[in-house]
């Protein structure tokens, strides 16, 4: 068996993402109770918030969340299951044994691996492999076989949410929870602050991977993106969120705002931040809804006024 921990090729994460893109559909294995019948485990330490769990997250550059609590939508619930369904790589979860459905979860990624946290409430969750402790927390490792290669997984139940993935991630995740090592919301928390409320969905790309999707006129101009999914009464509501590393933010425009039911844009200046709330009668356009935004970048020393949406697509004023 290869040492505890060690540290994987980066083929895994292509391996692990090309399975992802195919879109392949998993259920994670549960062995239903009734309601008075449900085993509880126990805990250490309990994250309850979206952004409570950053805390459980090593640095990465991009991580998805999912949450099926409250949602009452069928069509929203629809979305939802595909995110997540397509987002869990079944071999993964081989060692742990849940007895409760997953309720939410977040996948964070890595170059050499991935890592989960996994809501199932405080029902019990058992795990196979070895059993060794990390920081004061046992966690259970093994060796499982994605496609004919073998890889290292690890486990804990003693956190909440249940934390599962590659060994490598689930140390750092252990390290960072009990204060040894850095995570998500020291690094996003001040921008994750300034947006309101929970969500069904959020998604977070950060530093490069975030400069990758924010650019204009191939200059990228962010280095955060947010954009979180919930309902707003009977509206579909999606909250985009940018740190800006050149002067910009966003705007309010008659052709931006004939588009929803309300608009609401909020500059933090102060913190180069912009949040801007959208929602409609319609799930697949606000998915695919963008802010409008105003950038100023500098081309061969002459100021240059870009009006974009926040995917990049820009006019030059």
């Amino acid at each position: 068996m290869p040492g505890k921990f060690e540290k994987r090729s980066a083929r895994l994460l292509a391996l692990f993402l090309a399975l992802i893109m195919i879109g392949s559909a998993i259920a994670i294995a549960f062995r239903g109770m009734g309601p008075n019948q449900v085993e509880l485990r126990q805990v250490k330490y309990h994250f309850k918030s979206f952004k409570d769990w950053l805390k459980c997250v090593p640095p990465t550059n991009e991580l998805i969340y999912v949450s099926l609590k409250n949602c009452t939508n069928e069509t929203l619930w629809s979305y939802l299951q595909k995110v997540m369904n397509n987002n869990m790589i079944s071999e993964l979860f081989d060692p742990v044994t849940f007895t409760t459905p997953v309720q939410r979860m977040l996948v964070a990624f890595y170059p050499n691996g991935l890592l989960y946290l996994i809501d199932i409430n405080m029902s019990k969750m058992t795990a196979s492999g070895e059993r060794i402790n990390v920081n004061g927390l046992d966690v259970w490792v093994k060796d499982v076989n994605v496609n004919g290669r073998y890889y290292e997984v690890a486990a804990t139940p003693e956190v909440s949410p249940a934390i599962v993935g590659t060994a490598p991630q689930v140390k750092e995740s252990v390290q960072a929870i009990t204060g040894n090592g850095t995570n998500m919301a020291k690094i996003v928390g001040n921008y994750t602050a300034k947006i309101p409320g929970e969500f069904n969905a959020a998604f977070i790309f950060y530093g490069k991977r975030a400069e990758s999707l924010l650019q204009s006129n191939g200059t990228a101009f962010g280095d955060f993106y947010f954009a979180g999914i919930r309902m707003n009464g009977t509206l579909f509501e999606k909250v985009v969120a940018i740190h800006f590393t050149k002067p910009g933010g966003f705007i309010k425009t008659n052709n931006t705002t004939k588009e929803f039911v309300h608009y609401w844009v909020k500059n933090y200046y102060n913190e180069s931040l912009s949040v801007a709330i959208m929602d409609g009668t319609n799930l697949t356009k606000i998915l695919n809804a963008e802010p409008q935004m105003r950038l100023v970048i500098i081309h061969l020393g002459k100021p240059v006024v870009h009006t974009a949406s926040s995917t990049g697509n820009s006019t030059k004023s």
